[in-house]
């Protein structure tokens, strides 16, 4: 077909196809572009004839990654009696990090000789400009007839459920249109859910649907677990992406069915899905005391490593829970253990797969515990309770009684290996201590060892004391008794303890998703104990209501909700991240907290 049309150029009057040199250069659609954000580069030679060039050399693009490319196009038009002829290769770039580079030179051989391109700076910053101030965007037509043929839909597999049930949720692309590639511009926001994502996947499969009669390739964007924390009519936001399509273009021309270029032009469209409602029903009442919230179906294992030890040497203490639901919400059940064993914080590991569409595994809480005295000590039973989706009624597993055979240990008897405060407390306790004397005789040196009031006072002082006790742990008792009080004196040294964990990752930004996840973990812990809100309970929005009737100022509470949902976000975009952009958000958690407990705090 290009040697029938340059033999009916050279027929017509007054055309010519010689006397024009051979040109190549090089164009980018933009000269300044942001981290994650694509852009064009085009190389196009001019004037070679349709037969075009040969040994084409690129340049070095280290600084970027080559996602489409070469896209290569032809097209020829006539300007006053002079036939022009063009051959574009495109390629489609993104940035790998912030700075200015310099795309080098690219050649080619064409008419004889070598040809070369001149350099291309690029400024790479940080943020992308506004999509609406960048070329290629589509409009008016362009979009009118790509929004015919390319949407987004976030699809459920049930849109009623109860709370905690788990909802599986797929977010699928539909066109008709050729898409040179896309990126996820805004991610849902899932207030009132805890997420799991199951699936992202970097090359996208598709299939067929025929929709409405039209039949559409498909491809899955993004899979989720979700889990309603709250009862009511929850919603889902929309996804938001942008896509690079190419797009016919159209020309107006006597010549245009000889001269239209194949490939087209490629325009950026941005596409939403439409926001999806769930109706979720609340747990039903009568949950067992030991209910945390825990919905699905599940197993638990409690074990130590050992049943005999001496005083001072640690026994770890496992308990598993295991099956399928909201694993990753899954508290610790109450570990009751003797008054005279030291006892640290649990040490948490996940496990978390796919059973078919659920979401399934394992949650182990391993804790270290100390014994101090020797003798036979038991840990009693350990309960955990859950609300079973399939039996739609609470459950309540139990562990056997733990009997454990304590020997005194080295230290009691001299040579002792300990060390800290156990060491000490031996010591003390071995100066107090003297041996029987065998021989030898007693003289009485005096018959009144004590006046009378002090030995009314030495009779009495034991009863004074014991009354003191008793008074002790009755307060202590009412103390436990007021769960909302406990919860909230606890609070501030909980989310103490969250931030340290937090601050440890502020010098590796790989961790971004840990930090953020841990910077959550404190707030909502935080917000829960001083409104003793249990886990299943917890909500932006209950925690703003709670908020607003508490006093909190409008700001404050503001910036809890900012930072919570920046958190959440944090799952899914964690490249890019930077150390100042962590250090901001730790300090905003701090000053929220700082703010909160003015307010908060217990008088």
């Amino acid at each position: 077909m290009g040697r029938w049309i340059i033999i009916i150029l050279l027929l017509l009057p007054g055309v010519s196809l010689f006397g024009q040199d051979e040109i190549f250069e090089g164009i980018v659609d933009r000269t300044t572009a942001g981290i994650g954000e694509r852009f064009q580069l085009s190389l196009v030679l001019r004037n070679a004839g349709m037969s075009g060039g040969k040994n084409l050399a690129l340049p070095s693009l280290d600084n970027f990654y080559v996602l489409s490319g070469p896209n290569q196009s032809s097209s020829m038009q006539i300007i006053n009696g002079s036939v022009s002829s063009s051959i574009t290769y495109g390629y489609v770039l993104q940035p790998k990090e912030v700075g200015t580079f310099t795309i080098g030179a690219a050649s080619i051989e064409a008419g004889g000789k070598t040809l070369t391109t001149k350099p291309i700076v690029m400024e790479i910053v940080k943020t992308a400009p506004p999509a609406g101030a960048l070329p290629g965007v589509a409009r008016n037509q362009d979009a009118s007839e790509i929004a015919d043929n390319l949407f987004l839909r976030a699809v459920v597999d049930r849109r009623k459920v109860t709370q905690g049930e788990q909802i599986n949720l797929t977010y699928k692309l539909y066109t008709r249109v050729s898409i040179q590639n896309y990126s996820i511009e805004k991610n849902p926001i899932l207030t009132g859910f805890w997420g799991e994502e199951t699936e992202n996947p970097k090359n996208v499969s598709l299939t067929t649907e025929t929709i409405n009669g039209k039949q559409y390739r498909v491809g899955v964007i993004r899979r989720m677990a979700l889990f309603p924390t709250q009862p009511g009519t929850l919603e889902i936001s929309p996804m938001e992406m942008k896509t690079l399509v190419q797009v016919q273009e159209k020309r107006y021309d006597p010549f245009d069915s000889f001269f239209r270029d194949p490939f087209g032009k490629t325009v950026t469209y941005a596409v939403k899905s439409e926001p999806v409602r769930i109706d979720v029903s609340p747990l039903p009442g009568g949950a067992p005391g030991g209910f945390k919230g825990a919905i699905g179906q599940f197993a638990m294992n409690v074990n130590v490593d050992k049943t005999r030890t001496k005083a001072n040497e640690p026994v770890s203490l496992k308990i598993t829970l295991s099956g399928t639901g909201n694993i990753k919400l899954l508290e610790s059940p109450r570990v009751e253990i003797p008054v005279d064993f030291e006892q640290f914080s649990p040490k948490v590991n996940d496990n978390i797969g796919r059973k078919g569409d659920l979401v399934s595994g394992s949650k182990t809480f391993e804790y270290l515990l100390i014994p101090r005295y020797p003798g036979e000590k038991k840990i009693k039973p350990v309960s955990f309770s859950y609300f079973d989706l399939k039996k739609k009624r609470y459950e309540t597993l139990s562990s056997k009684e733990i009997v454990l055979t304590i020997d005194p240990g080295t230290g009691l008897a001299g040579g002792s290996s300990l060390t800290g405060p156990a060491r000490e407390g031996v010591q003390v306790l071995s100066q107090d201590i003297r041996f029987i004397r065998t021989g030898g005789s007693l003289t009485l040196r005096d018959e009144r060892l004590y006046s009378l009031p002090v030995m009314v006072g030495l009779v009495l002082l034991p009863l004074v004391g014991f009354g003191g006790l008793i008074a002790s742990l009755r307060q202590r008792e009412a103390a436990l008794k007021d769960q909302a009080g406990f919860r909230n004196k606890r609070a501030v040294r909980i989310a103490q303890r969250g931030l340290r964990h937090a601050k440890q990752m502020l010098d590796k930004p790989e961790m971004f998703i840990a930090f953020s996840s841990e910077l959550a973990r404190a707030l909502w812990t935080y917000a829960g104990s001083k409104l003793n809100l249990q886990q299943a309970e917890l909500s932006i929005d209950r925690v703003e209501e709670a908020f607003q009737r508490r006093g909190i100022e409008e700001g404050t509470t503001t910036a809890f909700r900012s930072l919570i949902e920046s958190c959440e976000m944090a799952r899914f975009a964690p490249a890019g991240t930077e150390k100042a952009d962590m250090q901001k958000m730790f300090n905003e958690a701090g000053r929220i907290i700082v703010e909160l407990e003015k307010r908060l705090r217990t008088r």
